[in-house]
Protein backbone atom coordinates (compact mmCIF):
# COMPACT_ATOMS: atom_id res chain seq x y z
CA UNK A 1 0.00 0.00 0.00
CA UNK A 2 1.15 3.26 -0.60
CA UNK A 3 2.10 6.40 1.69
CA UNK A 4 -1.04 8.29 -0.14
CA UNK A 5 -3.69 5.40 0.44
CA UNK A 6 -2.45 4.75 3.73
CA UNK A 7 -2.78 8.50 4.67
CA UNK A 8 -6.28 8.60 3.41
CA UNK A 9 -6.75 5.44 5.77
CA UNK A 10 -5.04 6.91 8.73
CA UNK A 11 -6.16 10.50 9.08
CA UNK A 12 -9.95 9.99 9.41
CA UNK A 13 -9.11 7.53 11.82
CA UNK A 14 -7.13 9.90 14.11
CA UNK A 15 -9.82 12.18 13.40
CA UNK A 16 -12.44 10.28 15.00
CA UNK A 17 -9.98 8.97 17.68
CA UNK A 18 -9.35 12.48 18.82
CA UNK A 19 -12.82 13.45 18.89
CA UNK A 20 -13.74 10.83 20.81
CA UNK A 21 -11.22 11.39 23.73
CA UNK A 22 -12.51 15.12 23.50
CA UNK A 23 -16.36 13.82 24.10
CA UNK A 24 -15.15 11.27 27.23
CA UNK A 25 -13.36 14.42 28.81
CA UNK A 26 -15.81 16.91 28.07
CA UNK A 27 -18.75 14.45 29.82
CA UNK A 28 -16.41 13.49 32.84
CA UNK A 29 -17.83 15.30 35.94
CA UNK A 30 -15.89 15.90 38.87
CA UNK A 31 -17.40 15.16 42.06
CA UNK A 32 -17.42 17.65 45.29
CA UNK A 33 -19.29 15.36 48.34
CA UNK A 34 -21.16 17.49 50.37
CA UNK A 35 -22.40 15.13 53.42
CA UNK A 36 -22.25 11.41 53.88
CA UNK A 37 -23.73 8.95 56.19
CA UNK A 38 -20.28 8.62 58.08
CA UNK A 39 -20.22 12.25 59.41
CA UNK A 40 -22.79 14.93 60.96
CA UNK A 41 -24.74 16.70 58.35
CA UNK A 42 -23.06 20.26 57.90
CA UNK A 43 -23.41 23.38 56.18
CA UNK A 44 -20.93 23.26 53.22
CA UNK A 45 -19.27 26.05 51.20
CA UNK A 46 -18.19 24.90 47.43
CA UNK A 47 -16.23 27.20 45.01
CA UNK A 48 -16.59 26.45 41.39
CA UNK A 49 -13.82 27.89 38.77
CA UNK A 50 -14.68 28.18 35.19
CA UNK A 51 -12.61 26.51 32.72
CA UNK A 52 -9.50 29.26 31.89
CA UNK A 53 -11.11 31.98 33.97
CA UNK A 54 -14.54 31.99 31.78
CA UNK A 55 -17.74 33.08 33.02
CA UNK A 56 -19.98 30.17 31.44
CA UNK A 57 -22.41 28.27 32.79
CA UNK A 58 -21.52 24.19 33.47
CA UNK A 59 -23.63 21.18 33.81
CA UNK A 60 -24.30 20.20 37.27
CA UNK A 61 -26.26 17.35 38.86
CA UNK A 62 -26.76 17.08 42.67
CA UNK A 63 -27.88 13.71 44.10
CA UNK A 64 -29.14 12.94 47.67
CA UNK A 65 -30.44 10.41 49.62
CA UNK A 66 -31.76 10.49 53.12
CA UNK A 67 -31.67 7.39 56.00
CA UNK A 68 -32.97 7.60 59.36
CA UNK A 69 -31.25 6.75 62.17
CA UNK A 70 -33.66 6.92 65.51
CA UNK A 71 -36.91 8.14 63.62
CA UNK A 72 -38.80 6.60 60.83
CA UNK A 73 -40.19 9.57 59.59
CA UNK A 74 -39.48 13.43 59.64
CA UNK A 75 -39.18 16.11 57.20
CA UNK A 76 -36.22 16.33 54.79
CA UNK A 77 -34.53 18.91 52.35
CA UNK A 78 -31.81 21.02 50.98
CA UNK A 79 -30.96 24.17 49.22
CA UNK A 80 -28.18 25.65 47.16
CA UNK A 81 -27.45 29.58 48.29
CA UNK A 82 -25.14 31.65 45.58
CA UNK A 83 -23.52 34.31 46.89
CA UNK A 84 -25.97 37.12 46.50
CA UNK A 85 -27.72 35.02 49.33
CA UNK A 86 -30.20 33.44 46.51
CA UNK A 87 -31.15 30.05 46.13
CA UNK A 88 -30.90 28.71 42.86
CA UNK A 89 -32.16 25.02 43.34
CA UNK A 90 -33.66 23.51 46.26
CA UNK A 91 -36.11 20.31 47.40
CA UNK A 92 -37.74 19.17 50.25
CA UNK A 93 -40.04 16.55 51.22
CA UNK A 94 -40.80 13.88 53.85
CA UNK A 95 -38.27 10.71 54.84
CA UNK A 96 -39.25 7.80 52.35
CA UNK A 97 -40.21 10.31 49.69
CA UNK A 98 -38.63 9.61 46.21
CA UNK A 99 -35.11 11.77 46.18
CA UNK A 100 -34.61 12.35 42.37
CA UNK A 101 -31.62 14.10 41.44
CA UNK A 102 -31.39 17.83 41.15
CA UNK A 103 -29.72 18.76 36.99
CA UNK A 104 -29.29 22.49 36.13
CA UNK A 105 -26.38 24.38 35.93
CA UNK A 106 -24.00 26.75 37.68
CA UNK A 107 -21.79 29.57 37.21
CA UNK A 108 -18.44 29.62 38.55
CA UNK A 109 -18.69 30.98 42.14
CA UNK A 110 -19.14 30.18 45.81
CA UNK A 111 -22.32 28.48 46.90
CA UNK A 112 -23.59 27.16 50.11
CA UNK A 113 -25.12 23.78 50.15
CA UNK A 114 -27.62 23.63 53.29
CA UNK A 115 -29.41 20.78 54.56
CA UNK A 116 -32.91 20.78 56.58
CA UNK A 117 -33.49 17.95 58.51
CA UNK A 118 -35.47 16.43 61.42
CA UNK A 119 -33.10 15.06 64.56
CA UNK A 120 -32.32 11.52 64.09
CA UNK A 121 -32.14 11.58 59.91
CA UNK A 122 -28.80 11.38 58.02
CA UNK A 123 -27.77 12.23 54.86
CA UNK A 124 -25.04 11.55 51.66
CA UNK A 125 -24.66 14.52 49.35
CA UNK A 126 -22.63 14.54 45.58
CA UNK A 127 -22.46 17.69 43.62
CA UNK A 128 -21.32 16.63 40.24
CA UNK A 129 -20.12 19.60 37.85
CA UNK A 130 -18.88 19.20 34.23
CA UNK A 131 -16.52 22.19 33.65
CA UNK A 132 -16.50 21.09 30.17
CA UNK A 133 -18.99 20.16 28.97
CA UNK A 134 -20.24 23.95 27.91
CA UNK A 135 -17.24 23.98 25.54
CA UNK A 136 -18.23 20.52 24.04
CA UNK A 137 -18.84 21.87 20.39
CA UNK A 138 -15.77 24.46 20.36
CA UNK A 139 -13.56 21.67 21.49
CA UNK A 140 -14.55 19.37 19.00
CA UNK A 141 -14.07 22.58 15.92
CA UNK A 142 -10.63 23.59 17.57
CA UNK A 143 -9.39 20.27 17.42
CA UNK A 144 -10.68 18.83 14.29
CA UNK A 145 -8.92 21.59 12.43
CA UNK A 146 -5.77 21.80 14.33
CA UNK A 147 -5.80 17.94 13.28
CA UNK A 148 -7.07 18.94 9.09
CA UNK A 149 -4.08 21.97 8.88
CA UNK A 150 -1.75 19.17 10.37
CA UNK A 151 -2.52 16.58 7.69
CA UNK A 152 -2.51 19.48 5.20
CA UNK A 153 0.65 20.99 5.79
CA UNK A 154 2.69 17.54 7.13
CA UNK A 155 1.59 16.31 3.16
CA UNK A 156 2.52 19.88 1.01
CA UNK A 157 5.97 19.66 3.48
CA UNK A 158 6.78 16.22 1.82
CA UNK A 159 5.75 16.58 -1.44
CA UNK A 160 7.95 19.93 -1.38
CA UNK A 161 10.95 17.76 0.56
CA UNK A 162 10.63 15.65 -2.05
CA UNK A 163 11.27 17.47 -5.25
CA UNK A 164 13.83 19.39 -3.09
CA UNK A 165 15.72 16.16 -2.88
CA UNK A 166 15.05 14.92 -5.95
CA UNK A 167 16.21 18.08 -7.58
CA UNK A 168 19.23 18.25 -6.13
CA UNK A 169 20.19 14.94 -7.18
CA UNK A 170 19.63 15.73 -10.44
CA UNK A 171 21.78 18.93 -10.20
CA UNK A 172 24.43 17.24 -8.41
CA UNK A 173 28.00 16.72 -10.41
CA UNK A 174 28.41 13.37 -11.92
CA UNK A 175 31.98 11.49 -10.87
CA UNK A 176 33.70 9.92 -14.20
CA UNK A 177 33.06 5.98 -13.84
CA UNK A 178 36.39 3.58 -13.50
CA UNK A 179 36.86 0.09 -14.37
CA UNK A 180 37.79 -1.58 -10.98
CA UNK A 181 40.41 -3.94 -12.49
CA UNK A 182 41.73 -2.05 -15.42
CA UNK A 183 45.40 -2.55 -16.07
CA UNK A 184 47.97 0.02 -15.40
CA UNK A 185 50.41 0.34 -18.53
CA UNK A 186 53.38 1.86 -16.65
CA UNK A 187 56.35 0.14 -16.58
CA UNK A 188 55.37 -2.42 -19.01
CA UNK A 189 58.37 -3.04 -21.46
CA UNK A 190 56.74 -1.91 -24.60
CA UNK A 191 56.21 1.22 -23.51
CA UNK A 192 59.36 1.85 -21.99
CA UNK A 193 61.28 0.41 -25.51
CA UNK A 194 58.70 3.66 -27.25
CA UNK A 195 60.03 5.91 -25.28
CA UNK A 196 63.73 5.19 -25.32
CA UNK A 197 62.70 5.06 -29.63
CA UNK A 198 60.71 8.66 -29.06
CA UNK A 199 63.96 9.88 -26.29
CA UNK A 200 65.92 13.37 -27.98
CA UNK A 201 69.01 11.36 -25.90
CA UNK A 202 68.92 8.34 -27.51
CA UNK A 203 72.27 6.47 -28.59
CA UNK A 204 73.58 7.77 -32.36
CA UNK A 205 72.85 4.99 -35.24
CA UNK A 206 76.11 2.82 -35.54
CA UNK A 207 77.34 3.73 -32.43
Amino acid sequence: MDRGRLNMILWPVALLLVNSLWSGISDNAAPYEINDYDHAIEERTVSLGGVFGQERSMPSTFEFEFEALTSDGGSIGWEIIDKQGQIVAQWSGELGDETPNWNGELMPGTYVVKTNTDPGIITEQTLYIQPFASYSIEGHVLLSSMLILFAFGETIVRKKGGEYFAKKKENAPKSPVQAPFSKTRAGMPEDDLALLEDSPWRAPKGL
